[in-house]
């Protein structure tokens, strides 16, 4: 699996802002499309809105970052990402690469972030082959130092995956959740509200909550999956990404930012991807 390794400290002010982007699904080359959606097209236009934003402290990038594996996606990504210039910090999903600790863009990749106020995690749900998440052993271990940390300093705790760890009401989405999710959430209980969990990987906007514990999921750049869906279903709601303001006192608010200056086209007839 795709390492997750090191600690980068940020400097915030007293409620940092954190924008969650998910599922950019770019392909091989330029103009590739996800259920007739041109994904670079639509990632360029969610850069837009984040360009139009307050200040924003750093970005966190949840997952199927590309639609086909290809290095040249990973390559247009940066592209698109680094003249926000904003720290971005990145998690592997199932359709993305494997990737030794060597790749040169390993870095993006990173397990700790420090704000100035709170903590965050991030944690990889990979399965290579599979397109159901799991929590390995040293994720789980990540996990429990990261939550024994913010018992000790009392600082809130933001959790990042790619796969959620609860169901999200959408039938063929929640059998691809995190298998031993009920393990991880039993870690977290402990922090009650001092912990908040972001995930990717259903393309849409949806909060549930375990013993106190908030899980969001994030829509994607390009395609959203229709809520409460038994079987595949995409919904034409626009491209987005997820804002979170974290107060100092550990309090939050999230907002979900959609594109409203660039019409996007999906194919509503589509019965699935690859």
């Amino acid at each position: 699996m795709t390492p997750l390794s090191g600690e980068t400290a940020l400097a915030t002010s007293g409620s940092a802002r954190v924008i969650q982007l998910s599922d950019t699904h770019l392909m091989a080359e330029p103009g590739g499309r996800l259920v007739g959606i041109d994904t670079d097209q639509s990632l360029a236009a969610v850069c837009r809105l984040i360009a139009q934003q307050e200040h924003v402290d750093a970005l966190l990038l949840t997952g199927d970052l590309a639609g086909d594996e290809s290095e040249k996606a990973y390559e247009r990504l940066c592209s698109l990402i680094e003249p926000l210039g904003i720290p971005s910090f990145w998690l592997p999903g199932n359709h993305d690469s494997i990737w030794p600790a060597s790749h040169p863009l390993a870095h993006y990749f990173r397990r700790d972030i420090r704000l100035s106020h709170w903590d965050i995690v991030m944690l990889n749900t990979q399965q290579p082959g599979e397109v159901a998440g799991l929590l390995a052993e040293s994720e789980l271990t990540a996990l429990r130092v990261a939550v024994a940390k913010a018992i000790k300093t009392d600082r809130p705790l933001l959790v990042a995956t790619h796969h959620p760890l609860m169901p999200v009401g959408c039938a063929w989405l929640d059998e691809q959740s995190v298998r031993n999710a009920t393990e991880a959430l039993a870690v977290l209980a402990p922090l009650g509200n001092r912990a908040t969990v972001v995930s990717g990987h259903v393309h849409q906007d949806s909060v549930q909550a375990h013993r106190g514990v908030q899980c969001l999921t994030a829509p994607s750049t390009c395609v959203q999956f229709a809520p409460q869906s038994a079987h595949f279903q995409v919904d034409d709601v626009a491209p987005g990404c997820r804002l979170l303001v974290l107060h100092d006192d550990g309090q939050w608010a999230a907002d979900v930012l959609r594109v409203v200056d660039e019409a996007f086209t999906v194919d509503l007839a589509s019965r699935g991807y690859a």
